[in-house]
């Protein structure tokens, strides 16, 4: 097949991301996003007698959430310094 410009390639695939990478603003990464990194619960929580009901813990994941919210899958842990995708939002001065 042939490549044609500014269409992305196979090449261009990160797994778990939403969409190619490089197709984003110029110059910025998965580091720079908002959807980069969400919190998600343990498959199997701990017993609590005094409440007569399962704990689960959360942890904060490395996923992209917008992977998440489009496929209901929970993806790889994503590189902070792959370049953006289409679906890049900043992430708010923190």
């Amino acid at each position: 097949m042939t490549r044609v410009p500014g269409v992305p390639d196979s090449s261009d695939v990160v797994p778990g991301m939403a969409h190619f990478a490089g197709t984003g603003p110029a110059g910025k990464t998965c580091g720079d996003c908002a959807h980069r990194g969400y919190y998600r619960e343990v498959r199997r929580g701990k017993w609590n007698a005094e409440h007569q009901a399962y704990d689960f813990n959360s942890y904060r994941h490395l996923g992209c959430a917008m992977f998440k919210a489009l496929t209901g899958h929970f993806g790889p842990a994503v590189a902070k310094d792959n370049a953006a995708c289409k679906y890049f939002e900043q992430r708010p001065p923190s």
